[in-house]
């Protein structure tokens, strides 16, 4: 269901093989996860990034850590490799997350042409022109401890633009809602997971999932992971770094025709335009996401 992928470093100009392309892309249909290890991405920079992370986002005072409007969680949200963080004074801090940062824009090239390929694109490259002005963004996250009662600590929700990349610290909760049913991701040591958005799902007509997913806590409804192993989790933070990539702000979108009604007169929108109603809002004034119907109908909400 979450198959893992080892991606080979590639020569310049060469392009992932038909299998390893396959494998990606059929996960991507059949569950809209799977989890990759990578050359760049090595255990000690993964190391090396969460400690980052988890010091940077005990610098309250800084305007940069910003509290979640609704979820129990602060966060840092990165935009651009020359991002800045206010009030860090710690240059192997910022060092440490530009690494990351670099691994990850690299390795997302190679996802895009995995995914070029398994759709049977002509261009193994049609994503990877489409996303070559590096409109991406790094999203630093620390979950509050919690306990028995604590419900989701981070909201049922889709992605929003084309892949996410997320590292996490390997504390449990994350859940995907596949076949029906929210099923746990497993953490693999050295691994990274990644998943599609809803840019992406709708590219593709739907042939690959941007699917629902959440970080359960002991209380949220209808979860399959132990609850013995919610309750362990919950007890104490919880640290991941989620890199969303996005296309060129150029790109047009166009969902005219699209199945969904909740998005049919979202044709003439930007890209921008398009995120930013995704996410309910902008900055600070975001209040969510915006479920489409179509999430709605796997929620069981009504539409």
């Amino acid at each position: 269901m979450f198959p893992l992928v080892h991606l080979a470093t590639l020569p310049d100009g060469s392009i992932p093989t038909d299998e390893v392309a396959h494998t990606v892309t059929n996960a991507l249909r059949e569950s809209g996860f799977l989890i990759i290890k990578a050359p760049l991405l090595t255990l000690e920079l993964q190391r090396r990034a969460l400690r980052a992370a988890s010091e940077i986002l005990q610098m309250e005072s800084s305007s940069t850590v910003e509290s979640h409007p609704t979820d129990p969680k602060i966060y840092a949200m990165l935009y651009g490799i020359n991002f800045n963080i206010d009030g860090c004074d710690r240059p192997d801090l910022i060092e440490d997350i530009k690494s990351w940062y670099e691994a990850v824009r690299s390795t997302k090239d190679t996802l895009l042409q995995c995914i070029a390929i398994g759709l049977g694109l002509n261009d193994a490259n049609f994503f990877v022109n489409l996303h070559n002005k590096h409109n991406d963004s790094l999203r630093l996250l620390r979950y509050h401890p919690g306990d028995e009662k604590t419900g989701n600590r981070c909201k049922e929700h889709s992605d929003y633009g084309t892949l996410t990349l997320l590292l996490t610290d390997g504390i449990g909760g994350l859940e995907a809602f596949v076949d029906g049913s929210w099923r746990a991701v497993p953490y693999v040591e050295g691994a990274i997971v990644v998943n599609i958005g809803s840019i992406l799902s709708q590219w593709s007509r739907y042939d690959l999932s941007a699917t629902l997913h959440r970080v359960a806590g002991p209380a949220s409804l209808r979860s399959n992971t132990p609850r013995e192993d919610l309750l362990k989790a919950v007890s104490v933070p919880r640290i991941s770094l989620a890199y969303f990539v996005d296309p060129n702000d150029d790109v047009s979108i166009s969902l005219k025709g699209s199945s969904d009604e909740s998005c049919a007169d979202k044709s003439t929108m930007s890209i921008s335009e398009y995120i930013k109603w995704r996410s309910g809002g902008a900055g600070a004034d975001r209040d969510g996401v915006a479920f489409t119907s179509i999430e709605k109908n796997r929620l069981g909400l009504d539409t």
